[in-house]
């Protein structure tokens, strides 16, 4: 490995770390205990949406 695969990797372990610390903030003030408690709450929501949130998180996601 080169030193900029290494930079390369960092910089990813730190966007995962950052994105973990999104997700237990959110599950926190929600008291939510697991991702499969996460998941039963954003089905239903995905099944009813009228496509907006779905199209926003996959552009956000893009």
């Amino acid at each position: 490995m080169e030193r900029e695969d290494i930079i390369r990797i960092v910089d990813g372990l730190r966007l995962i770390e950052e994105g973990v610390e999104k997700i237990q903030g959110v599950m926190r003030d929600k008291k939510i205990k697991s991702l499969k408690d996460v998941a039963a709450e954003l089905i239903p929501i995905f099944k009813e949406d009228d496509d907006s949130l779905t199209e926003s998180v996959i552009n956000r996601l893009s």
